[in-house]
């Protein structure tokens, strides 16, 4: 998988030489929808809202490449029930994202567009905090070392262009396994994001 990503972020920035010449940048800001998936079945994950900000890139017309970086934290609350006491557990992971997507305009009407987009992104994780930050001797995550400090995903979505302001709506699938312990859980986290961007130039 990791490989076909490489591929991929190949194709979105060779393309540039066919950029039509078309260029814009500017800053963005987004409210995140995250949650971290496991597949054990005792432990639940609760969804959480959080925020992210950064800068994007966007060369070409009909067909365009967009790379960003982009700051962003999630967070998220894994819970577990025994008996009648329930232990939880709230995870926080500041990280800069870099996606590189591919995007087409299905309608682009100079002050208007409607686009489609696509592509890889990897996560370089800077923070992380545990609260608590010690749990049971049972418990999969017994430390910060537990969560791996990069990951790949994959963002698909939509986006309207209205004069100079962007609007996209995007779903992130992460395909790796953030967690590094010793058991065999798998953590991965999913992300619904909705960001607004100005077009400085």
């Amino acid at each position: 998988m990791k490989k076909f990503l490489f591929i991929i972020l190949i194709i979105a920035f060779g393309s540039v030489a066919n950029a039509q010449g078309v260029f814009c940048l500017g800053p963005k800001v987004g409210y995140n929808s995250n949650k971290l998936t496991d597949n054990v079945d005792s432990i639940q994950s609760s969804i959480k809202s959080s925020f992210q900000f950064g800068a994007f890139v966007r060369l070409g017309s009909k067909v365009y490449i967009q790379p960003e970086a982009n700051y962003q934290v999630s967070e998220s609350t894994l819970s577990k029930s025994i008996g009648t006491v329930v232990q939880s557990q709230d995870i926080t992971i500041k990280s800069l994202k870099i996606p590189a997507l591919i995007g087409v305009k299905l309608i682009s009407n100079g002050a208007f567009n409607l686009r489609l987009l696509a592509g890889p992104a990897v996560t370089f994780i800077i923070d992380k905090q545990l609260n608590p930050s010690q749990m049971n001797e049972l418990w999969p995550i017994q430390s910060v070392d537990d969560i791996k400090n990069s990951a790949w995903s994959v963002q698909m979505g939509a986006g309207v262009d209205v004069l100079f302001m962007t609007l996209d709506v995007r779903y992130e699938m992460g395909i790796d396994n953030i967690y590094k312990g010793s058991s065999d859980m798998q953590l991965k986290n999913n992300i619904f994001n909705v960001s607004l961007g100005f077009k400085l130039l």
